[in-house]
């Protein structure tokens, strides 16, 4: 089948921003973050259509905060990490409902959050002393630098730190020989920054982390319907990737695996608006096409080393593997109860979970307690809402609430396909 051309092919932009504010909450962050996001989300969500949605990838430099490549587990960064990416995403959402972008309006925009930690492969004019990507969602500005992905617009902030970022991203981008690989073509826009009073540092962030015991994930899962792909599916999914430990040099294809337990058709018949469902097929798909988004910075073509289909009889029987040449596999499996493969493979080590899904991580556990196995580790993501005072009008709350519930998206696109009919 052909490919769509290159007019009608969805336009990547990358996005900048400088490191978050000591106070990391709602209000902070529209003080610092919605001058520039207003004016990246209205330029990019022109070049949507109702075919192709605008992307933008958006890079928070948290150098200050927690490093790119460290010793320490993974889910030493998790509060911070999660807490981050989730106010993102609501101020995006926030924005995106009063400035009406919209797939109603076919100019809705795609928004990937990844971090920037700290990076030490940097010398000191700039440019780095290996070229070995990190695995997302938290990379370095080295791993940013020689992406190949096709941006065409790259914005930044007016601000001192901002500026720093952006001189290291193109120094990487058009001086380094692997860098002058990657298209380079991308317009460079200087966007109106915010306030932030205080940036958090390290020391405040890990006194202030919760009390995980400290532990390598090597074996990650989350439970979804992941239906119409939405900011909060977003969110679940990169806090599961925050878990699952990186490649390391040491061990460079140790596998590690995300297994992401996805609600099959049957269970879903009686949703309200059962008729523009995503089928399974197209929910894996989109979920398997957000991770790879966040997750890999190579080149595309080499994304997927290899996928394979499985379809055994009893539950959890139909699967897709996806290997990747980091040694990581995203294992997409149809659920067909509330436990899924988290007591069916033993090798899982931690869940993630929403407020809503809380009470399923402890159903879980109790299963796995009945047969000898460990607990496994139970991490829990923000909810994303938009209850603040800033946002207390009802009609804006719905507006909101349209964007992160699955129910709602699939009214709304029922109520639009019925009055076209």
């Amino acid at each position: 089948m052909d490919g769509p051309s290159e007019a009608n092919r969805p336009s990547q932009s990358l996005l900048i921003l400088p490191g978050p504010p000591s106070e990391a909450s709602i209000a902070t962050f529209r003080a610092a973050y919605e001058p520039a996001l207003v004016q990246a989300l209205c330029r990019i969500s022109s070049e949507s259509n109702a075919d192709f949605r605008a992307r933008l990838d958006i890079a928070l430099t948290c150098s200050n905060t927690f490093p790119a490549r460290s010793e320490q587990p993974r889910d030493s960064i998790y509060f911070h990490a999660q807490h981050f990416i989730g106010l993102l995403y609501r101020l995006v959402c926030s924005i995106c409902t009063e400035k009406k972008i919209d797939f109603l309006f076919d100019n809705d925009v795609d928004v990937r959050i990844v971090l920037v930690g700290s990076d030490g492969s940097l010398s000191s004019d700039g440019i780095p002393n290996t070229h070995a990507l990190l695995q997302g969602p938290v990379i370095d500005l080295v791993t940013l630098g020689l992406s190949q992905r096709p941006w065409v617009h790259v914005f930044s902030i007016e601000s001192e730190e901002g500026e720093g970022a952006l001189r290291s991203f193109l120094r990487i981008r058009l001086d380094h020989p692997l860098g002058l690989r990657q298209p380079t073509n991308f317009t460079r826009e200087r966007l109106t920054g915010g306030t932030i009073v205080k940036r958090l540092d390290k020391q405040e962030s890990e006194s202030t982390s919760q009390n995980f015991t400290s532990r390598y994930h090597y074996s990650v899962a989350v439970g979804g319907t992941f239906d119409h792909l939405h900011a909060g599916h977003k969110l679940l999914l990169t806090a599961t990737a925050l878990i699952l430990e990186p490649a390391t040099s040491s061990e460079p294809q140790k596998e590690r695996c995300l297994t992401i337990g996805i609600t099959g058709d049957e269970l879903l018949k009686n949703k309200r608006y059962a008729e523009v469902l995503e089928s399974w097929e197209e929910r894996q798909a989109a979920v398997c096409q957000f991770l790879l988004a966040i997750i890999h910075f190579g080149d595309p073509e080499d994304g997927i080393k290899e996928s394979e289909q499985y379809r055994r009889e009893g539950p959890n029987g139909r699967a897709i593997h996806y290997s990747l040449d980091s040694g990581m596999v995203i294992k997409c499996v149809e659920i067909s109860d509330p436990y899924g493969p988290t007591i069916t493979d033993e090798s899982i080590t931690a869940l993630v979970v929403s407020g809503e899904t809380r009470s399923g991580g402890r159903a879980v556990n109790g299963k796995r307690a009945e047969r000898g196995w460990s607990e496994l580790a139970v991490f829990e993501i923000d909810v994303l809402d938009a209850e603040s005072q800033e946002e207390t009008d009802s009609n804006r709350t719905n507006d909101f609430h349209g964007k992160i519930s699955s129910t709602e998206i699939r009214k709304r696109l029922h109520e639009r396909d019925s009055s076209s009919s």
